[in-house]
């Protein structure tokens, strides 16, 4: 397994809130080692970020593109990301925080790759390319929780 199988598995259990059964976290492991495998395999990178986390806030509440080459989303619990096909994504990015009529949840265990809008550190040529219009849904205030898993190319050090 992979490095970030153990470092997965001990975030989770050290997670009560989670409320997992071992086998669940095992479980959960398994899947989160296998979309990290394929995610550095897709990006052709040796180190792939993850981010694994419990939410019962709106998160990235505002419609936006991530500045990114790709991210992984997938949703185990909880409302899941919503996203508007490429032809409404000026439309909704001018509203930023209003609800589409054009947007599209995923499901559970849907696994989203989504092209981000690039970064650069040249000027702005990567950030006109378009990117998946997306937010996470609201729930702030209404006790739902959501579990999220993010998996992001590591930026260069010249990046942070």
């Amino acid at each position: 397994s992979s490095g970030a199988s153990q470092a997965v598995k001990e975030h989770l259990r050290s997670q009560e809130k989670l409320a997992l059964a071992s086998r669940d976290v095992d479980e959960l492991v398994r899947d989160v080692d296998q979309l990290v495998r394929v995610f550095a395999k897709l990006t052709k990178s040796k180190d792939v970020y993850v981010k694994l986390e419990r939410l019962d806030d709106n998160g990235c509440a505002f419609w936006h593109q991530d500045s990114v080459s790709f991210r992984l989303v997938a949703t185990y619990r909880g409302p899941c990301t919503e996203w508007v096909h490429p032809d409404a994504s000026k439309k909704t990015l001018r509203r930023k925080k209003a609800d589409s009529d054009e947007a599209q949840s995923l499901c559970h265990h849907d696994v989203a790759l989504f092209k981000g809008r690039g970064e650069t550190s040249h000027g702005d040529t990567l950030l006109n390319h378009p990117g998946i219009v997306h937010r996470s849904p609201h729930i702030a205030g209404s006790g739902v929780h959501r579990v999220v898993l993010v998996l992001d190319i590591p930026r260069p050090a010249h990046f942070e």
